[in-house]
């Protein structure tokens, strides 16, 4: 008789570990399913977000397109003859930039022009 119980209680200890493996196994599959689902709605997401930027860009560089493309129509002026202008300013800009610098004081307070440094 006791070897009866003993065999009982042993296969109810088998019975209860298998259920609480299986209880166990349920409750991962639970999470991982939960994991899928949260996996699939960040992946629904994002082609919106990727086609918000691509509609960004895209309209970006069509209005930068049509800007310079105005810009060309309307200037008063002809390519070769704002080249000049351009140039003609630089030159100035450079030439007063080398006139202020041959003011500014280096080191102890005189005024010297940067090749008597």
């Amino acid at each position: 008789m006791e070897q009866t119980v003993d065999k009982t209680v042993e296969r109810l200890s088998e019975i209860l570990d298998r259920a609480t493996k299986a209880a166990s196994d349920l409750e991962l599959k639970d999470r991982l399913g939960d994991a899928v689902s949260a996996l699939r709605r960040t992946r629904l997401r994002q082609p919106d977000e990727d086609a918000g930027i691509e509609r960004f860009v895209t309209g970006l560089l069509l209005g930068v397109g049509i800007g310079f493309g105005l810009a060309l129509l309307l200037a008063p002026k002809s390519g070769e003859e704002m080249r000049e202008d351009l140039m003609q300013r630089g030159i100035e800009l450079r030439d007063r930039a080398s006139g202020l610098a041959a003011r500014v004081p280096f080191g102890d307070g005189g005024e010297k022009t940067p090749s008597e440094s």
